[in-house]
């Protein structure tokens, strides 16, 4: 019953109906609409009561906010990944599970993910929809809750991207803050710039916008010519599907491979799809500042990857 009247909320906010307008609708108090809005914030959905109005928001904004790890050890050890683009029949979940299988035994520290960890619902790509595995928000949500590689060992922290963007503006839904409810192995950090520190030790997040740039390091090279942060000795960046590692302006930076296979949409406007990730480690001073980084790219191909049994621990 609670999720049925959520829903009809969902409807009433879209038609921007006032709290006096939604109270009668529903047959309830204004408080007790005011708590379901509660509700509705924490699972995703952009509105808010304000000043005695209900409203509803066109996307989240980026949060100042740093997300901290506690940390006290001089040696880190990451593993970079983007661009999962999770429930497209171009996914590689098989990758997935490989990895965090690796993970496990390399005993990383973290997992970031840059971006696009679903494919979103473009409705102004109406060939998408024959690319899908499933349909809905909902049905999203429950993929990548489900078919996510799951493990007690470390955290997943990641980014929105602009096909997350897509939930929000068909239906006003923000799937990362969704994902996160659901598992707390996934930290959702923020729409799509955000700042984490290891200790004293900061990364910067960016799902970048836009095509792929006529050469490889320029979008990333421009990028971190706007950082002004002397706390972020690495930067991570997604959303271009290829695979680029330079140390540049005193910060290790790399632009991290996708997931997923070629899908028409790419192949149709020539787009380079590389499937590929970073290994990252790095040894720290006491102000986190890094001594030595060793970055190991691994590329994939086409063939399915199976993970034993008897070696998979997550």
């Amino acid at each position: 019953m609670e999720k049925e009247t959520l829903d009809k909320l969902k409807y009433l906010i879209r038609k921007k109906k006032s709290l006096e307008e939604v109270c009668k609708e529903l047959e309830l108090k204004d408080y007790e609409v005011i708590g379901l809005i509660t509700l509705l914030k924490e699972d995703g959905f952009l509105c808010d009561y304000v000043n005695g109005e209900i409203i509803t928001l066109k996307k989240p904004a980026n949060s100042n906010e740093v997300y901290q790890v506690p940390k006290t050890s001089n040696h880190y050890k990451w593993l970079f990944i983007s661009d999962t683009h999770l429930c497209s029949s171009h996914d590689r979940i098989d990758i997935l599970n490989y990895l965090y299988n690796e993970a496990t035994k390399r005993g990383v520290d973290a997992v970031l993910h840059c971006g696009d960890i679903t494919d979103g619902m473009y409705s102004n790509r109406p060939q998408q929809a024959y690319e899908l595995r499933c349909q809905g928000f909902d049905n999203h949500l429950k993929y990548v809750v489900d078919k996510y590689p799951k493990t007690d060992e470390f955290k997943t922290y990641f980014v929105g991207g602009n096909h997350l963007d897509t939930y929000i503006r068909n239906g006003g839904s923000d799937m990362g803050r969704a994902i996160s409810k659901e598992r707390d192995d996934l930290v959702y950090l923020n729409p799509d710039t955000a700042k984490i520190m290891f200790g004293k030790t900061g990364i910067l997040l960016h799902h970048g916008s836009g095509g792929q740039a006529y050469s490889l390091s320029y979008k990333l090279q421009k990028y971190v010519e706007t950082i002004d942060d002397n706390d972020i000795q690495f930067i991570m960046q997604g959303h271009y599907h290829r695979a680029l590692m330079m140390y540049y302006m005193n910060k290790y930076c790399y632009q991290v491979g996708a997931l997923m296979d070629e899908s028409n949409f790419s192949r149709s406007l020539g787009l380079k799809n590389e499937k590929s990730c970073y290994w990252v480690e790095a040894d720290v001073d006491k102000n986190g500042k890094p001594t030595e980084v060793h970055s190991e790219l691994q590329t994939f191909g086409d063939k399915l990857i199976r993970v034993r049994k008897n070696d998979k621990k997550i």
